[in-house]
């Protein structure tokens, strides 16, 4: 999944963020177009001086979703498990072959979420966040928001169908999410996330 760009603004894929949901739906419902080689620039962040939006989601599922993405074999020329992006910087500091020593790790790296997402939209100014448990709803808003042709009706009709399989089991342990929620809290606070308290 790459960047795509639309008439008045680009998406920009986080990985583990919906972003097969939300190409489909781009190139289902809108005049998006994709920006570079499907394969090799797939989570390029483009230069554009424009508008930009991306889809997030909580720290801890998030979290979750990543560890067993690296946890699987990979079907590429770098296909093996655990290929850490290590310029990222959640990735270098908390990567473990172990899912509770990666997620305590998480859990004890100060807004690690947070400047992950950084990493992909980080040096655009102007940027729309869709939060991935609302995506449908919050992808509408921003099209309309952003100016965009689409068929919000197709969009929200499919809001409902799975596009890739994803990790069996998005649940987290309480007392974890909550950790890594707090370790991420002025994010959380901002986009509605739960923190203790």
């Amino acid at each position: 999944m790459m960047a795509m760009i639309l008439k008045n603004s680009m998406f920009i894929h986080i990985p583990k963020c919906g972003g097969r949901w939300t190409k489909q739906m781009l190139e289902d419902h809108t005049s998006a177009r994709h920006v570079g080689d499907p394969i090799y620039d797939s989570h390029d962040s483009p230069e554009y001086d424009g508008n930009i939006f991306c889809i997030i989601r909580e720290p801890a599922t998030f979290a979750h979703s990543l560890w067993h993405h690296r946890a699987k074999k990979k079907a590429n020329k770098f296909g093996h498990k655990f290929n850490w992006q290590e310029y990222i910087r959640l990735e270098k500091e908390c990567q473990s072959e172990d899912y509770l020593t990666f997620m305590n790790n998480v859990g004890e790296s100060k807004d690690a979420v947070w400047d992950y997402y950084q990493h992909y939209v980080g040096k655009y100014n102007n940027v729309y966040y869709a939060r991935m448990e609302n995506m449908a709803e919050d992808l509408v808003d921003i099209l309309g928001k952003l100016g965009e042709d689409n068929d919000h009706d197709g969009i929200l009709d499919s809001s409902k169908n799975v596009i890739g399989k994803g990790t069996s089991d998005e649940t987290v342990e309480e007392s974890l999410r909550l950790k890594i929620n707090n370790a991420n809290a002025a994010f959380c606070r901002t986009f509605g996330y739960k923190l203790n308290g």
